[in-house]
């Protein structure tokens, strides 16, 4: 970088390109890697780190917001089909498991980047108190093995407690 630095000074069109080559190498550090020991390099490092992890942000938050639908529209079927007396209840009951995993998996991809943007400092709570306190509410949230909708948990204890339900009332046909 620093190389790349003294370059530009000898070449003004290469001072264009060292923004787009610090995001490159960002691009490639995973978000956990990050901290304040990455940011002392210089200016354009810290400017393009934070730019990094933002926009790595925004892409985790949208791919959490998509599976948090489809886990409510699997969940809506999943107790549907128990009002209606189980008919799909194996293949739903499944179905509901594995979008809940994928569900917390891409939580806890973005609450990564959250405590990355936050160990760097990229966020304050005089500054932007809203986004803050969300970050911080997300992060408890993961270490406590939750996800910002509660009714996955619910629908965690309900599967067994159908099935031995069923069970007990059509003894016969389960």
């Amino acid at each position: 970088i620093n190389r790349e630095i003294l370059k530009s000074h000898q070449n003004l069109h290469a001072v264009s390109v060292i923004p787009e080559l610090v995001g490159h190498i960002l691009e490639c550090i995973p978000s956990n890697n990050f901290g304040p020991h990455l940011l002392e390099v210089n200016p354009i490092w810290r400017a393009e780190a934070e730019r990094a992890l933002w926009n790595q942000h925004e892409e985790a938050k949208k791919a959490y917001e998509q599976v948090a639908n489809i886990c409510k529209k699997a969940e809506r079927a999943f107790w549907r089909d128990c009002a209606d007396g189980g008919i799909n209840f194996d293949k739903l009951s499944d179905e509901v498991e594995k979008v809940i995993r994928e569900k917390y998996t891409r939580f806890e991809e973005m609450v990564v980047i959250e405590q990355a943007i936050l160990c760097c400092g990229f966020i304050l709570e005089k500054i932007n108190k809203g986004e803050y306190i969300r970050m911080m509410r997300n992060i408890e949230l993961f270490k406590d093995g939750d996800t910002l909708m509660r009714m996955h948990s619910v629908t965690r204890m309900m599967i067994p407690m159908t099935q031995m339900m069923k069970n007990r009332l059509y003894p016969d046909k389960f």
